[in-house]
């Protein structure tokens, strides 16, 4: 892998005589020893073709510690010299490397119009790659959701994220989500979130176990995958497979064709298909229907 070529300007170039302080970066007050202001950087890759255009308000430059930009943008460049991604954020540290790691809120603007926002306390853009990692706890302002996650990648140029380790997803609507290792695409002009990974769905009235979810934030639509296990609060359980939450103006409705197994303290009922309407709190079963009353 080559290194890239970088070019940059320098305005208003400065030596220390006031210490900065950054709270994010170093354990105490650390005084710089060069600034520069409105900073501009462009890089190059092996082709000599622009992949990346920097630009900052200040540029503080440290002894011991990664230098530190001050309202940073990172604009990143196709194969056919198109701006591709644009990254925002108050604070960033820029590395040895070349790397850039930004620090708090990063707001990230796609080519096709797709909007990221997320917090973290870091977020290292990878110049080879332009993908995105944080090993740090990141929050992540999606569709109607709040996520918080334990880390993140993201393939900037695939358009698609994921959320590492435990995942909570909190609805606008109130309800909450907790999975793991949760993936976000956005490709194709899709809001697709979906984990493979045991899922917990917590409402008022319910908390539903299931294998997985899968997550239409267009349509609202939300996939609880294989064995589904629905406990109410009056300690009723719901046994199925497969079950489809819908979510669309405001309802909460359960779906599903399969096979049910409801039992409470007085009822013991087996079907084919349920259409469970929380707010309502009413449940139709279907498919012959088979019960038992005690």
């Amino acid at each position: 892998m080559q290194n890239p070529i970088y070019s940059f300007w320098r305005d208003n170039l400065q030596k220390s005589d006031t210490p900065i302080i950054s709270k994010k970066t170093t354990p105490k007050a650390v005084e710089y020893i060069e600034k520069i202001d409105k900073f501009v950087l462009q890089e190059f890759d092996e082709n000599q073709s622009l992949s990346h255009f920097v630009t900052a308000d200040s540029y503080l430059n440290f002894k011991n510690s990664p230098a530190l930009l001050i309202n940073p943008q990172v604009t990143t460049y196709d194969k056919n010299g198109k701006s591709d991604h644009i990254l925002k954020s108050k604070r960033a540290n820029y590395l040895d490397s070349g790397e850039v790691r930004f620090i708090g809120q990063v707001d990230i603007y796609s080519s096709d119009g797709i909007t990221y926002k997320m917090n973290t306390q870091e977020l290292l853009v990878d110049t080879n790659t332009d993908d995105l990692t944080s090993h740090k706890e990141v929050t992540y302002l999606g569709e109607k959701v709040k996520i918080i996650a334990e880390g993140m990648y993201m393939k900037t140029k695939d358009n698609k994220m994921q959320l590492t380790g435990k995942a909570n997803i909190i609805q606008d609507s109130g309800q909450n989500i907790v999975t793991k290792d949760l993936y976000i695409d956005e490709s194709n002009n899709q809001k697709h979130y979906y984990s493979d990974n045991k899922t917990t769905y917590l409402s008022t009235a319910n908390k539903i176990y299931a294998e997985g979810v899968d997550m239409n934030m267009q349509t609202e639509l939300t996939q609880l995958l294989g064995k589904v296990n629905i406990v109410q609060t009056s300690g009723a359980t719901i046994k199925t497979n497969n079950l489809t939450l819908d979510q669309a103006n405001g309802q909460e409705i359960y779906r599903t064709d399969g096979k049910i197994h409801y039992q409470s303290n007085v009822a013991d009922i087996k079907a084919t298909g349920m259409n469970y309407d929380v707010i309502q709190q009413k449940i139709k079963f279907s498919g012959g229907v088979e019960g038992r009353y005690d």
